[in-house]
């Protein structure tokens, strides 16, 4: 395979994985992460509505607040991931053919693409067969963002040449550039971990939390990692629910589940006030960096991407303010995960035209 068509295909990819990341956000949002609570399939023969009628007669080990029209984004969200997998793989063939002829074509990330979206699939599959775990949920999340910005760094290696810029005047955002980079993914890890504990919407107001806060937290329990589940047989809210927890029990199952969130109020605080103040932090490191990027007299390039990165960064603290005055809306909610994606992309480029390219220029 041709540089140009292996780039125009890893490009595809790109595409295709940052829409998987905005499905998994509307699945998680619309509370429809075990809309299929069976793996790889959804209920055996899930097909159509009427399907409902089988599903509520069968002894499944999980059926609360079943509703037929959650199977939906979920199979969807399987379906795309399955084709990401289904790319990589290509992508990988198409490396190892296009070095007999192009001994220069980068190899060292797509053998790293390939068992990284392999485990992907293994950390969707306990997803639901550990139900919404948080942990699991959140790595599920970063193993998205990492398969995203590997494609996305491959993308930029497989460019005719190198980005153009003086390695003198690089230099100069070398550090605050890395700084920028690791504070982004501290700040999606914290961004994953609060969604999959549902604490989003704990805190209602602005600029840090609900008045006296302070008197209502807890760190310790906020940030267990292997926080355990509750039985839904002590927590019966509708009778489908105390019918299947009883079904369960006579079978001798286990039935702890995740979804909703299973920490007090006071863990939920911790987590939703520790994403606040990392996104403070992220906004006057990354602010910093473009602010001193569109100062640079020596680049347009780099005048370029420093209006880009503010760009991006505005909307992402605008989509996050909006989370909050307008109680979690769906649509402002999955933008949010897709202006972190966007983010993440961004500053990724900034340390690639201001870093990585020159160690990585003797590879190509």
């Amino acid at each position: 395979m041709s540089r140009k068509a292996l780039r125009n295909l890893v490009a595809f990819a790109i595409f295709l994985t940052l829409t998987v990341i905005l499905l998994g956000a509307w699945t998680r949002l619309e509370d429809a992460g075990l809309g299929c609570p069976d793996w790889p399939g959804c209920y055996g023969h899930f097909t159509v509505p009427q399907d409902a009628e089988y599903i509520a007669k069968a002894e499944i080990e999980y059926n609360q607040k079943f509703e037929v029209e959650k199977a939906w984004p979920e199979m969807i969200h399987r379906h795309f991931a399955k084709a990401i997998g289904l790319v990589i793989l290509i992508i990988f063939i198409g490396t190892l053919m296009g070095r007999k002829k192009d001994s220069s074509l980068p190899i060292v990330l797509p053998c790293i693409l390939l068992p990284l979206v392999i485990f992907q699939g293994l950390l969707g599959m306990w997803t639901v067969t550990l139900k919404v775990h948080p942990f699991i949920v959140m790595s599920h999340l970063m193993g998205g963002f990492t398969t995203i910005s590997l494609l996305f760094l491959y993308y930029l290696q497989l460019r005719p040449k190198v980005v153009s810029v003086s390695q003198v005047v690089a230099k100069k955002f070398k550090k605050l550039a890395t700084v920028g980079l690791v504070l982004v993914v501290i700040q999606i890890a914290l961004g994953g971990w609060t969604a999959s504990n549902y604490a989003a919407t704990i805190c209602t107001e602005l600029p840090v939390c609900n008045s006296g806060w302070t008197k209502n937290v807890d760190f310790k329990e906020g940030f267990d990692l292997w926080q355990k589940g509750f039985e839904f047989d002590e927590f019966k809210v509708h009778e489908q629910e105390k019918l299947q927890s009883d079904l369960n029990k006579a079978q001798g199952k286990a039935f702890i589940n995740y979804e909703g969130g299973v920490l007090s109020s006071a863990g939920k605080v911790a987590i939703h006030v520790t994403h606040r103040f990392g996104a403070y932090i992220v906004f006057i490191v990354i602010g910093l960096l473009a602010i001193l990027l569109m100062r640079e007299k020596d680049s347009v390039l780099l005048r370029q991407f420093g209006r880009v990165l503010l760009g991006v960064l505005l909307l992402q603290m605008l989509l996050g303010i909006s989370n909050i005055v307008f109680s979690l809306p769906l649509y402002v909610a999955v933008g949010h995960n897709g202006g972190g994606a966007l983010l993440l992309l961004t500053v990724i480029a900034t340390n690639y035209v201001v870093n990585w390219q020159f160690k990585l220029k003797g590879n190509q």
